[in-house]
């Protein structure tokens, strides 16, 4: 295998180029044209230039951001790659558009003879850079083969984002794609990438996003997060600067880069590939020296392995970062083996991480595909390849370049364990708030203890009254001679009767005050008739009109419990309303259905509602509109705390109907079925 690489001016010079190196003589051709030109009529007739000269040679291109040759990066030229195989049959397709990139990827490998045969090794692939999305064409390529490796890229237009251009020897598109497939099951291929560029300031959480295109970060549109950070200047001129402050996401411990396409008028924006709901995402900007390092070790890996020619997709930012210092980047390369490529709006990259392979679209990478039909590995050293920064980085620019780099880089770190110094000291706060929260809800139940004990006496009044009755009338009709065994038997199993309610009376409130939280099985009826237990004397003696329904009564799984002081704390304000408000025909209504995934509770009376300045506040903690002599105020707050927090439900409250309604949403969950 041999690579030729032409910088073209002209037809006359194109010929001479071709017969001086005998390349007409030859089979098996793969033409590679890098353009900066971006016109249709003059991508046309250079087709139609080569295939006179060539017509058995297989042809794809792209428009550019720039070019790669043997003399280094370029601009505002054509560079034409005439690689000659012996053994490698090849093939080359062109794919237009599609309802989507994934179907259009689909079609590119569909498109290809014996596409799921171990014969084809590779395919150099490119897509227009503004229509498709190459993470979905990647993955629709992938879906029908992923053993072949892919590279290639997205195609440019010199940052100008209007349209892209890519072709093959029999058309040219500006909404699709080209690939050309290379057979030979013994074609040596090794694949490298570098990225180096580092993520800049705090993390952002990507909130609505579609495939690539993301609606709002962090509580704002994208636009608007450039806006903030990057300023104005940079939020007007996206798509164009955004390939050089892209947002790099971490995905399975791939650095991954995604810059700017395109923007919309509803403040979103496209990327070159996909963004994922609920991804971490921040800036990047390029590290120079990490890059510049990063070369010379890609070169110390490539002499690892056979290799005859080197193409290269590399993303224009680095170009944009680098100016012409970029070549400092390719110069090891090129030392090695014929190189060509260019700058693209995007990489394709075939990565093997273990066991498994996977094509990946990048972006501000390097991507370098080394391919031979010989085994013989370089054995040189140059030492030279590897030392030249010594002597060649020299440039004020440059160092200007390093320098923004180093204190950006520098600068995050600190920031990044001044974040992480303050979350330690967040946790340590909270920690304390919550032994705090403990306490304040510790309080909340002795306080809560005090209130309850009304309803105890009253609970135990009358059973008491029966009692002393029930004795008092046994023993003045003994001491008249008139007790009889039937009214004996009477009276007792009575008095039995109340001793047997008194006892379960006690059980309740003991629970009431054990600090368990353990989950348990009960339905919504026993769980109102447990805290009707110790209310309902007071329902009577207040004259309340008390009414249930249960339309869901099937088994819960909740700490009881708890949600016992809940119900008793909303039962306890609805008696206080009512006396505040000396309410004419109290009413109480309690009943349970279903929504969804959650059994609700509703507590509805016509006590006059809650006043709707204070409506808001009432779940607040502190909060209280009562007098001492009514309660200590939290427990609304405490409340809500217990159903939301530890039970991940919800307490709500509304006026309704010229009273109050508090609604408890508690989840559902399988084992209670």
């Amino acid at each position: 295998m041999k690579t030729y690489s032409l910088t073209y001016s002209s037809s006359r010079q194109l010929d001479e180029f071709i017969h001086s190196n005998k390349i007409d003589l030859k089979k098996n051709i793969l033409i590679q044209i890098f353009t900066s030109h971006n016109k249709y009529d003059f991508i046309k007739n250079l087709i139609k230039e080569i295939a006179l000269l060539l017509p058995k040679a297989k042809i794809i291109g792209s428009s550019t951001c720039g070019e790669i040759s043997m003399q280094g990066a370029a601009d505002n030229s054509t560079v034409i790659s005439f690689s000659i195989f012996n053994d490698t049959k090849i093939t080359t397709s062109l794919v237009t558009s599609k309802e989507n990139s994934y179907d259009l990827g689909i079609d590119m490998i569909n498109s290809f003879e014996n596409d799921q045969s171990e014969e084809l090794k590779v395919i150099i692939s490119f897509a227009d850079g503004l229509h498709t999305n190459g993470e979905e064409y990647l993955k629709g390529i992938s879906s029908v083969n992923d053993n072949v490796v892919i590279a290639g890229g997205l195609a440019g237009d010199n940052s100008k984002f209007e349209e892209t251009f890519v072709f093959t020897e029999n058309g040219i598109t500006n909404d699709g794609a080209v690939a050309a497939a290379l057979y030979n099951k013994d074609l040596n291929v090794f694949t490298k990438y570098s990225f180096n560029w580092d993520s800049i300031g705090k993390k952002h959480i990507v909130q609505r996003a579609e495939r690539n295109r993301v609606y709002q970060i962090s509580g704002m549109s994208p636009i608007e997060l450039y806006k903030y950070y990057l300023g104005k200047n940079i939020a007007d001129l996206l798509p164009a600067v955004g390939i050089e402050f892209p947002l790099v996401i971490d995905r399975n411990g791939v650095k991954i880069a995604r810059a700017v396409l395109s923007k919309h008028n509803d403040g979103s924006l496209s990327f070159a590939g996909n963004i994922d709901e609920g991804s971490t995402v921040t800036f990047g900007h390029g590290n120079v020296s990490m890059i510049l390092d990063k070369s010379s070790k890609n070169a110390e890996d490539i002499l690892k392995h056979p290799m005859e020619s080197i193409f290269i997709y590399s993303c224009m930012a680095r170009k944009h970062l680098l100016k012409e210092e970029i070549n400092l980047e390719l110069l090891p390369l090129r030392e090695l083996a014929p190189i060509s490529g260019f700058f693209t709006y995007g990489e394709f990259f075939y990565n093997c991480h273990e066991d498994s392979c996977k094509a990946l679209l990048l972006n501000e990478t390097m991507t370098i595909l080394a391919l031979s039909e010989s085994n013989q590995i370089t054995q040189r050293v140059c030492n030279d390849i590897f030392n030249f920064q010594k002597t060649d980085i020299d440039k004020l620019n440059l160092y200007r370049t390093q320098a923004l780099s180093e204190l950006m880089e520098k600068t995050t770190k600190e920031l990044n364990e001044l974040n992480k110094n303050l979350e330690k000291k967040v946790e340590e706060e909270v920690s304390r708030s919550l032994e705090k929260d403990a306490m304040v809800e510790a309080n909340a139940g002795y306080a809560q203890l005090g209130e309850m004990m009304e309803m105890i006496i009253h609970q135990w009044r009358q059973p008491l009254s029966v009692f002393s009755s029930g004795v008092g009338s046994m023993k003045l009709l003994k001491e008249n001679g008139l007790l009889s065994d039937e009214i004996f038997n009477e009276t007792t199993d009575n008095l039995l009767k109340y001793v047997k309610h008194l006892n379960q009376t006690i059980e309740d409130f003991r629970d009431f005050f054990k600090v368990n939280k353990e989950k348990e099985l009960i339905i919504p009826e026993k769980l109102i008739k447990k805290s009707l237990t110790i209310t309902g004397s007071i329902i009577t003696k207040k004259g309340i009109k008390l009414t249930e329904s249960y339309d869901y009564n099937d088994a819960l799984y909740i700490p009881v419990n708890q949600i016992l002081q809940v119900i008793l704390n909303i039962i306890k304000n609805s008696f206080d309303a009512h006396e505040h408000n000396q309410t004419k025909s109290p009413m109480l209504e309690i009943s349970s259905k279903q929504e969804e995934d959650f059994c609700v509770l509703s507590f509805k009376d016509n006590a006059g509602g809650i006043p709707e300045n204070i409506l808001p506040n009432i779940f607040d903690k502190h909060f209280s509109t009562k007098e001492k002599s009514h309660g200590t105020g939290i427990g609304l707050n405490i409340s809500k705390t217990i159903i939301e927090s530890h039970m991940k439900g919800k307490l709500t409250a509304f006026n309704e109907n010229g009273g109050a309604n508090f609604v408890i949403k508690i989840p559902l969950n399988p084992k209670a079925t």
